[in-house]
């Protein structure tokens, strides 16, 4: 994940901002260890998600090492207890289809991930838990299909082959679209987006880009949703053309038209529904990006407000809180303490209930507690958000420590 912490501040509530009050009930601890043989800890977050389909693992600062143990943890039970097969990241929409390709011919996630894999989750030993699950799973006969939500495509692969293998396959399907001044224009301009240059071209050359990129949409996104798309067919491409053309008005704009959230969404709901239809998802981001209600004005919402839009009941998603400590903060590297919480948050009433415990389970309504403000350690920002608005079910974590960078 790449944002500017500024822009943190400015996402609005779509929700209300408050979760109703309903009589008091036990909250069930959960350890935060890696391995624990006995799942019955975990029985109350299997009655919260019941039959949903989708579930999405937030965390706040990608850097924090008890929330990326305690998901791994979550998703080995979701995958291994409750059938979920498809694991969704936060990383590149055409990167992740690429090392989906290379996994199912033998190579390991976890080998091919740097560079391609949003960074946190590629090079911290926490992380790396994550795509050392998933090979192990696949190597004992269990895969997990994978995919990548991010319409930002940061990763090598993006950088050195997207452009030439889309050219490729237009060769094939629209070959006019694939050659002259206007391909060379569109891929002339499209290449610095890989590259993370978010200055401007000219108008002229915006322009051009815009006008191509319609007609590449126009070319490939033609094909109904009766017949299942092919992995990496028209339908993949028009995913991918229409995330370039997410970054590009994100970039552009300094993200007053901030767009990467509403394709990011597109791009899971995608994924989920025509790639992977009827299976059982598993997305893994974070929290500003899965919430439900969160949207910086109406036509710029965050991608958990689209899949909610889209999914309703069918989708669940998870948060992590904490009391204390420390995280690693991604955009500095630097050890980032995290700001002392109020006295009158969910988090203070939570704490009082944890006893000695490091994580405390809690569920949307199952406390009174659970209309309380919230704290967000987001960089010290507080977003207003609620248990059982935001996210349906809240692990907060006692004290903090951060994530170990392994390469």
């Amino acid at each position: 994940m790449h944002i500017h912490k500024a822009a943190l501040a400015s996402l609005a509530l779509a929700a209300a901002t408050a979760a109703p009050a309903c009589a008091a009930a036990p909250w069930p601890v959960a350890t935060v260890q890696a391995e624990q043989e006995d799942d019955s800890d975990l029985q109350s977050f299997a009655d919260a998600i019941g039959k949903a389909r989708i579930v999405a693992l937030g965390e706040q600062t990608h850097g924090a090492r008890e929330e990326y143990l305690l998901k791994t943890r979550l998703l080995k039970f979701l995958h291994q207890k409750m059938g979920f097969d498809v694991l969704l990241l936060e990383s590149g929409f055409y990167d992740i289809a690429r090392l989906a390709e290379r996994v199912e011919r033998g190579e390991k996630l976890d080998d091919i991930a740097p560079g391609n894999v949003f960074f946190m989750y590629a090079n911290s030993a926490e992380g790396r838990g994550m795509l050392r699950y998933v090979d192990q799973q696949r190597a004992l006969g269990r895969p997990m299909a994978l995919g990548g939500i991010d319409s930002q495509h940061t990763g090598a692969l993006s950088k050195a082959e997207l452009l030439t293998r889309l050219q490729a396959y237009l060769h094939t399907t629209a070959p006019a679209l694939a050659n002259g001044a206007a391909w060379r224009q569109y891929a002339r301009t499209a290449q610095p987006l890989l590259e993370m240059q978010r200055t401007p071209p000219s108008s002229a050359e915006q322009a051009a880009f815009r006008q191509h990129a319609a007609a590449l949409k126009d070319a490939l996104c033609a094909s109904g949703p009766a017949k299942p798309p092919e992995p990496q067919g028209a339908a993949f491409w028009c995913q991918t053309v229409k995330s370039v053309d997410a970054q590009a008005a994100s970039y552009w704009s300094a993200d007053h038209d901030y767009q990467r959230d509403n394709q990011m969404g597109d791009n899971a709901i995608w994924l989920a529904d025509r790639l992977y239809p009827g299976r059982k998802v598993v997305i893994w981001a974070h929290t500003v990006h899965v919430a439900r209600g969160f949207q910086r004005t109406p036509a710029h919402l965050q991608a958990g407000e689209v899949m909610h839009r889209h999914w309703g009941q069918d989708y669940k998603v998870v948060q992590f809180s904490g009391a204390g400590g420390e995280i690693l903060d991604f955009a500095t590297m630097s050890k980032l303490p995290l700001p002392a919480i109020a006295p009158d948050s969910l988090e203070a009433a939570l704490a009082a209930k944890a006893g000695g415990a490091n994580a405390v389970l809690g569920l949307a309504g199952a406390d009174a507690a659970g209309a309380r403000p919230q704290f967000s350690y987001e960089y010290g920002t507080h977003s207003g958000a609620r248990l059982g608005v935001n996210w349906d079910v809240l692990f907060f974590i006692r004290n903090i420590t951060p994530v170990s960078m392994s390469r």
